[in-house]
């Protein structure tokens, strides 16, 4: 499965917010917060071969989630298109053990706050963090064989709907909190 993510910076989030609502009729998904926790590999640094290893602990609606994915290198310059795998991990506090017996190292932390909706094959997210302000997300998890660049131009129109057309972001929000 491949992740087709486009990310912007927003200057009003409230604003952002109305127009998912009455321009797109996007369905609200929740509120979330997430936390995550990155890993280094023992034999390589993911920060120089552009791959992520996480656990990320969610909490959306009453639900809790706990999920550990991998990320692989980007395959484009221009979005955030890339391999992703994801399983659920049941405890976090073992998962992290296993992990760090296997010689992974804890790399960093990011918090979030995130407004979740769904609209036709795309979710869109609209994320808080502290330090780096507002932005928003739009993404579609596709087969490997699907037409990538017709999804990347899908999501580019979205954001034109929106009135987003610039302030486009490829780097990371682990990334950015680190530049």
């Amino acid at each position: 499965m491949l992740e087709v993510e486009i990310k912007a910076k927003i200057d009003n989030k409230d604003e952002i917010l109305t127009k998912i609502d009455d321009e797109l009729n996007a369905g609200y998904v929740c509120d979330e917060i997430q936390h995550d926790i990155y890993f280094n590999a023992p034999d390589k640094d993911y920060r120089k071969t552009d791959e992520a290893l996480r656990i990320r602990y969610t909490s959306c609606a009453n639900n809790d989630f706990k999920i550990l994915t991998y990320k692989g290198s980007r395959l484009d310059k221009k979005t955030k298109t890339r391999e992703e795998i994801e399983v659920n991990v049941d405890n976090i506090k073992n998962m992290i053990l296993i992990l760090e017996k296997l010689g992974f190292k804890k790399s960093a932390e990011v918090d979030k706050n995130r407004v979740i909706f769904e609209y036709k094959e795309f979710n869109i997210a609209v994320d808080s963090l502290k330090k780096i302000g507002d932005y928003m997300e739009i993404e579609s998890i596709v087969e490997d064989d699907v037409d990538i660049e017709e999804v990347q131009n899908n999501i580019f129109d979205l954001f034109n709907k929106l009135g987003i057309t610039d302030g486009f972001e490829k780097r990371s929000y682990l990334e950015l909190l680190e530049s």
